[in-house]
């Protein structure tokens, strides 16, 4: 079982921390994990060319960290989008990745991806309630589920302004590790 983590944070700080969470509580229900840090890789955004949906192409055009990224979603059995909330969405570089994702299905829409995975998400905000990372979750979830993926779930955490002010909510951690073994399962 492979969990991949897919962090788009910036700093380092909630995001990426609460998604640490879940890949622990993954790890520690057997599960391989691996954490990429989105921030730090070279993705540029779709071009809209219409060349991965051309006859013999399974792939995008742009040839950047992207292509690395393709091949760790297509080998992972589970995938974990973690972002910061940026203006009740995710932030610009987490949806850039899954606008690239496009370039894994055909003109038809079928996946180039096994069918079957769990994917789940993480969201950290300042004063955002249920009601936002719930419509992000199902935004993500929905985008997802053109690559076969089954929703598993997601987690979040409210009042997170400092960089590591999730570290003081240990219910939420909990909740993380939880959502991680679920994953693993």
């Amino acid at each position: 079982m492979k969990v991949l983590g897919l962090s788009s944070s910036v700093r380092k700080g909630n995001s990426q921390g609460l998604l640490q969470a879940v890949l622990d509580g993954a790890k520690e229900a057997g599960a391989e994990v691996e954490l990429i840090r989105l921030a730090d890789k070279d993705i540029k955004p779709c071009k809209g060319c219409g060349y991965c949906k051309a006859e013999g192409h399974t792939t995008c055009v742009t040839k950047d960290d992207m292509q690395e990224i393709y091949k760790k979603i297509a080998e992972a059995d589970a995938v974990v989008l973690g972002s910061p909330v940026y203006f009740g969405r995710p932030n610009s570089i987490a949806l850039c990745m899954v606008e690239r994702m496009y370039a894994m299905v055909d003109a038809k829409f079928a996946s180039h991806i096994k069918a079957g995975k769990n994917f789940a998400s993480v969201q950290t905000c300042g004063s955002n309630g249920a009601d936002v990372t719930d419509a992000i979750h199902a935004s993500l979830a929905g985008a997802f589920s053109f690559f076969g993926m089954k929703d598993a779930g997601h987690v979040w955490a409210n009042n997170c302004y400092a960089q590591d002010d999730f570290s003081k909510d240990t219910a939420k951690i909990a909740e993380a590790k939880k959502l991680g073994k679920k994953l693993a399962e």
